[in-house]
């Protein structure tokens, strides 16, 4: 797990334990607690356990109900931002990175390993809903970058299967 991502599961179950406390220290179970809010005792449980964040708008609920005078919700607001990159690709990127060996198959889209810059820039042109061209030059870089993995001195054995339309459509325009 990158540090990133440590650092926000880290922050996400100091805010869950935070709330663990303040619930108990207000005679709550976590089932009182969800029915008082409608939501279900296992959601409250996935927050108090860091599985799941805490939204704003429920942690200054929280904090009135709660009494705890805005701590939630300045522990929330105090949190690591978020990587542009999700957890469970965060995951994947990690593991990506360790592999001793990467096989791939796809049937859509070249693979992120093998884009060129303006094959990556078309790719995440077509996404809906739209990015911005700030973003889009912030997730190219990333993904130009993830190659590195197959220069290295210690690059993994690769095997990447792509179905010939794949290659062959005019994704990106021509020159692409």
């Amino acid at each position: 797990m990158s540090t990133t991502t440590r650092r926000n599961a880290s922050a996400m179950k100091m805010v869950g334990a935070l709330l663990a406390l303040y619930r108990q220290a207000a005679g709550h179970t976590q089932r009182s607690l969800g029915e008082r809010f409608v939501i279900s005792e296992q959601q409250i449980a996935s927050i108090e356990q860091g599985r799941r964040p805490l939204k704003p708008d429920l942690a200054e609920q929280l904090d009135e109900l709660l009494c705890t005078r805005g701590a939630l919700s300045v522990a929330l607001s105090r949190m690591p931002e978020v990587d542009l990159i999700p957890l469970w690709a965060e995951e994947f990127l990690d593991r990506e990175r360790e592999a001793i060996a990467i096989s791939s198959y796809e049937n859509q889209v070249l693979p992120g390993l093998l884009q060129t810059e303006a094959y990556a820039r078309a790719v995440f042109r077509s996404r809906v809903p739209f990015y911005d061209e700030d973003t889009i030059a912030r997730r190219t870089a990333a993904r130009i970058e993830r190659q590195a993995v197959l220069h290295g001195n210690e690059a993994p054995i690769s095997c990447f299967v792509v179905w010939e339309p794949v290659v062959r459509a005019p994704f990106g325009g021509r020159e692409v």
